[in-house]
């Protein structure tokens, strides 16, 4: 019997990027970043003409906690936890933390135990930066009502993205450069000074932001850093990973491409079961030549750790600070 997964990998070997990282050509990053906008669709709307909405402020932890909404798209608001450290003295830093499959939001802000994602949002807090724990759209706080019991409703949304010409993936990215722009709103906030940094599927938008909005200052990427044909492409994943025709146009490591010189660090486990360390190894030897060419080998961060699909963040941590501090 024939087998289509044998076929369609033989499909894509003979597929070249039309897109695909260029050293020579001085229009590829705006050329390739115009591409991928219209790629993954959802990004380039007006932005409403909205107020941001603030929930009760939550202290005693040394910092404030509070759940924040604001405008993202025509008729949707993008919400997640804002967290701000006690006794500022001039504008901080900023993250948009981006949480992977499960809890959502709560489980990257303190207010539930999901182990592989290590409450990184509160990482970042300890540090004295000004904290967006976004709700991804299909997670937490933001599942659709018919999600039918499962963790996310990713599923039945991202198909329905599909159906209607979109992406889930432009539905995120446009929730994050919305954050950004509520943070750059923030009078505590350096808006010179925004990062973005996520696990997974948190992973994925915090590289695809990185790369779509140059206003980004770096981009942390933990367990997603690899080409397709390492990760979504050979092992069982979410449809919310995938854009329709993206294989033809660009893979995950030239993404690099449209970041540099801005600084960007990535991680990924050794026994990874869905993004392979194999993977993780050619894209970050594809992202060193990038940044060495763009002169800045420093602005890239890579690091392997002995464990599976977790945040690690010790690198990632240190290389934002490092850009922060830039």
């Amino acid at each position: 019997m024939a087998d289509p997964y044998e076929f369609l990998t033989r499909r894509l070997q003979g597929v070249v990027p039309s897109d695909g990282w260029r050293s020579d050509d001085p229009d590829w990053a705006g050329r390739t970043r115009a591409a991928l906008r219209r790629c993954v669709g959802a990004v380039d709307e007006p932005w409403p003409d909205a107020a941001p909405e603030l929930g009760e402020l939550q202290g005693g932890m040394g910092f404030a906690r509070r759940w924040v909404s604001f405008p993202s798209r025509e008729g949707w608001n993008a919400s997640g936890w804002l967290l701000v450290p006690v006794g500022l003295s001039a504008p901080a830093p900023a993250v948009i933390c981006l949480p992977g499959h499960g809890a959502g939001a709560d489980a990257i802000a303190g207010l539930i135990d999901e182990p592989y994602q290590a409450n990184f949002a509160l990482q970042c807090i300890e540090r004295g930066w000004i904290t967006l724990a976004l709700e991804q759209v299909s997670f937490g706080h933001n599942r659709s009502a018919n999600h039918g019991g499962e963790p996310s409703s990713c599923l039945l949304d991202s198909m329905f993205a599909l159906q209607i010409g979109e992406t889930m993936t432009g539905w995120r990215v446009r929730d994050a450069m919305a954050a950004a722009r509520f943070l750059r709103a923030t009078p505590e906030v350096d808006e010179n000074r925004i990062a973005t940094l996520g696990i997974s599927g948190g992973g994925l938008t915090a590289l695809y932001t990185a790369a779509l909005d140059p206003s980004i200052l770096a981009a942390g990427v933990s367990g997603f850093f690899t080409p397709m044909a390492h990760s979504i492409l050979r092992f069982r994943h979410c449809p919310d990973n995938y854009v329709p025709g993206l294989a033809r146009s660009i893979d995950v490591p030239d993404l690099a491409g449209l970041i540099a010189p801005r600084w960007l660090a990535v991680e990924n486990g050794a026994e990874d079961h869905i993004f392979a360390i194999e993977g993780f190894r050619v894209a970050c030897a594809m992202a060193r030549e990038i940044y060495s060419a763009a002169g800045y080998p420093e602005r890239f961060e890579s690091a392997e750790f002995e464990g599976g699909h977790l945040f690690e963040g010790a690198g990632l941590l240190e290389h934002l600070a490092a850009a922060f501090s830039s």
